[in-house]
């Protein structure tokens, strides 16, 4: 698992919430998580980290040795199996299946297993995605149009733009984010009026989707027009209609997805790469999903290091802020209403960096009625439009102090230098929650009239090397994020039950405990991979752990049917039904 900005401490949000606006019920907001009870997987292949980037003779010559010498691998491939680059000078390489091949995720994650133990491997993790996505939660699935109800202070089409005093910087500072460009992988660009344009860079975009040069966005997934509608609030420039924060930067328009909700990120790592390739100085990422491989962090790393700025949204009606916010050199945005309070639907924790206004946003709203596309603006909701606001306030800084002079200056330390201003210069606010939500609102006034501090900080290189070779007790920690209900010692009691002696054996765990061999850090990305992406593996943590047997913190009912669960007769099995060979050989371990 890539290093990830967490901590024991993260939990779930507090229950003291903002009292949900009338529009937080009906949100559109694209990087809700969805609660699968039965999740269908699409394993497209495998993706490898080679070490280092190689030509494609060595690189046929390795995948030829690894089917020699790994016959689980050599089960999912063929002689004319190819390791295709993730992106120009990337080290991860995607050896995809056959199309058509229905390749089950445990052998899958049986293969990574292997291949982990092999020296020409570096890395390995599955690509994976959903075949038929699941519906995300009722309160995500609206588009924000037509017959939602909003919080009057959001009647202005403004006042997104105002509430982080953009308007105020562009004219106080003479900048529109003029000469900046910004990269957008989401669902594509259409020909709305309020994007479509020379600044609209179709040239530099592609569509990773369907493998074309053109991302349009056809508008039959399922957000459709998500694109538009993030990109607008980068930088549209057609006000009094609408109101973009960036009105001069230009946008790179890459199509990843149907559906901003992300399980697999293989679409996403090239066009991270295309956008370092095509002169992009922002990355703006209004998606997101509950699990990554190391691969995304790769590439993160990669970007960041030649003077890249990524950001990404929290996520929505979550528990835990989301990938890709949640590795540490992506700035993760939370979203705040027109009453200056968190949006409900908000992701927080301590992972998220700044919050920007992502309720009731105006944006482009794209739709199709009777095969006719529709072009209109309205309200909407969710940490997309968050990202989109400080994607916007980025390109405006930049061009305050000079893309060619900053990364001169900086380097790779660049996004290091802006996230710690943002949260330096943020607009803070009474009895604001700042362990779960940053430090305060964004100001953009504040923040482009800040000095530049002489030296930024460090870069963070968090997946240089994958924890394949050795293990640590301290590695189940990496399940504290997706399991915000237990507390460390929960946690503790959790692992012990699902991967040791089981709920039978508790009474003799004191004496057994140490004979247990440690799991190797391959099995815990797959079991972190389950937990991240299937409800009811995630429900058997919760019930090994105790999560909710405290009759004090939870309603009497509550804490029965909680009760009732954590004695189930064996938690583990949910987790061996989809298991691996390799994982479900440990998990028998009595």
């Amino acid at each position: 698992m890539a290093t990830i900005k967490t901590s024991v401490s993260k939990r779930a949000a507090s229950k003291k919430t903002a009292p949900r606006s009338p529009a937080s019920k009906r949100a559109s907001a694209a990087t809700s998580l969805p609660k699968p009870p039965s999740p269908k997987y699409d394993v497209r292949g495998i993706i490898l980290d080679l070490g280092e980037a190689l030509p494609a003779p060595a690189r046929a010559e390795i995948i030829a040795r690894l089917r020699e010498e790994v016959p689980e691998f050599a089960a999912l491939t063929t002689a004319q199996s190819s390791a295709d680059p993730l992106g120009d000078g990337a080290s991860d390489v995607l050896v995809a299946f056959a199309s058509g091949t229905r390749i089950s995720i445990a052998k899958t994650w049986n293969a990574v297993h292997a291949l982990l133990r092999h020296p020409l491997v570096a890395d390995s993790e599955p690509a994976v995605g959903y075949d038929i996505s699941p519906s995300p939660p009722a309160v995500a699935v609206r588009s924000g149009g037509g017959g939602d109800t909003h919080l009057p202070g959001s009647d202005p089409r403004e006042w997104s733009t105002q509430a982080v005093r953009a308007d105020v910087a562009r004219t106080q500072f003479g900048v529109t984010g003029a000469g900046v460009r910004v990269a957008h992988p989401d669902t594509g660009y259409t020909l709305h009026p309020q994007i479509a344009g020379p600044r609209l860079r179709i040239v530099d975009g592609y569509d990773f989707v369907d493998d074309d040069p053109d991302p349009r966005d056809p508008l039959t997934g399922k957000f459709p027009g998500h694109g538009t509608a993030t990109g607008s609030v980068i930088f549209s420039g057609a006000a009094p209609e609408l109101h973009g924060i960036a009105p001069g930067a230009e946008l790179v328009p890459m199509r990843v997805s149907g559906s901003v909700i992300h399980f697999n990120f293989s679409n996403l790592i090239q066009a991270l790469y295309r956008a370092r390739d095509r002169g992009c100085h922002v990355v703006s990422m209004s998606l997101g999903g509950p699990w990554a491989g190391r691969s995304l962090s790769r590439a993160v790393d990669q970007l960041v290091a030649e003077g890249l700025i990524l950001f990404a949204a929290a996520g929505n009606h979550t528990k835990m802020v989301i990938f890709p916010a949640l590795l540490d050199n992506v700035i993760a945005v939370a979203a705040s209403n027109a009453e200056t309070r968190p949006w409900s639907g908000s992701a927080s924790g301590a992972a998220v960096d700044i919050t920007a206004p992502g309720e009731s946003v105006w944006r482009a709203y794209t739709f199709k009625k009777k095969g006719a596309v529709h072009f209109d603006t309205q309200r909407s909701s969710g940490t997309s439009y968050a990202t989109a606001t400080i994607a916007g306030v980025c390109a405006l800084w930049l061009q305050r102090h000079g893309v060619a002079a900053l990364r001169t200056r900086y380097g790779g330390r660049l996004a290091s230098v802006f996230a710690e201003l943002v949260k330096a210069h943020c607009r803070t606010v009474p009895g604001w929650n700042t362990q779960r939500y940053g430090p305060g609102l964004l100001d953009a006034v504040n923040l482009l009239g800040a000095s530049l501090p002489a030296f930024g900080g460090a870069a963070v290189r968090s997946a240089l090397r994958a924890p394949t070779r050795t293990s640590a007790a301290s590695d189940w920690t990496r399940l504290q994020p997706y399991l915000p209900e237990l507390s460390p010692k929960q946690l503790a009691t959790a692992a012990m039950t699902m991967y040791g002696a089981g709920v039978d054996a508790r009474r003799r765990r004191s004496v057994r405990a140490a004979a247990m061999p440690p799991p190797p850090p391959s099995l815990i990305d797959e079991i972190v991979f389950y937990v991240a992406t299937d409800e009811s593996v995630r429900e058997a943590f919760l019930a090994a752990g105790g999560a909710g047997t405290k009759p004090a913190s939870r309603g009497r009912k509550t804490a029965a049917r909680a009760t009732k669960r954590a004695g189930a007769s064996d938690p583990r099995a949910a987790l061996r039904a989809k298991a691996s060979a390799a994982l479900r050989e440990a998990l028998a371990w009595e």
